[in-house]
């Protein structure tokens, strides 16, 4: 048994770190994009919401009265929210400064945890875990880079 395990580890040792990368970089882009889309009041074209100088009324509401931001920054919070979520997994996506990006969502996930929900850390089914979920692919692009899947490599392969 213990040969075709070590058989089978060789072979997932033979994925390369470029597809990994891809895969932790769009996995951590959607849930912001999709929740980023959720902000923008109208725009869509082409099922993409590009308004992003427009934000729901409900969302702000939502800020202010669900996640405690003080009224008279909530609306300027949804809005650094929404460029965050809208550009960020942009960047992500495509590998364009990509560890800036990483570190972008990495915050927004630590904001989420401690100051939205950190009572949530004590419990067996907080959101805690969600939010490692998003954590764990974004950590792995900061601390190892894009892959060669990406503009970042690409560029800095034409600046050598």
């Amino acid at each position: 048994m213990t040969a075709y395990y070590q058989k089978f580890t060789q072979l997932m040792e033979l994925i390369p770190y470029a597809v990994l990368a891809f895969v932790a970089r769009i996995a951590a882009a959607v849930p912001f994009w999709r929740s980023g889309q959720t902000k923008i009041d109208g725009g869509e074209f082409l099922g993409v919401n590009w308004n992003i100088f427009s934000v729901v009324e409900k969302k702000i509401y939502l800020f202010e009265n669900v996640f405690g931001i003080p009224a008279p920054l909530a609306p300027a919070m949804t809005h650094v929210a929404l460029l965050g979520e809208f550009f960020l997994p942009i960047l992500l996506v495509f590998g364009l400064f990509t560890r800036f990006g990483a570190l972008g969502l990495l915050g927004m996930t630590a904001f989420i945890q401690f100051y939205v929900f950190p009572g949530d850390l004590l419990k067996p089914n907080g959101n805690w875990s969600l939010h490692l979920l998003w954590a764990m692919p974004l950590l792995l692009v900061l601390a190892r880079g894009p892959g060669a899947f990406s503009l970042d490599y690409v560029l800095g392969k034409r600046a050598k």
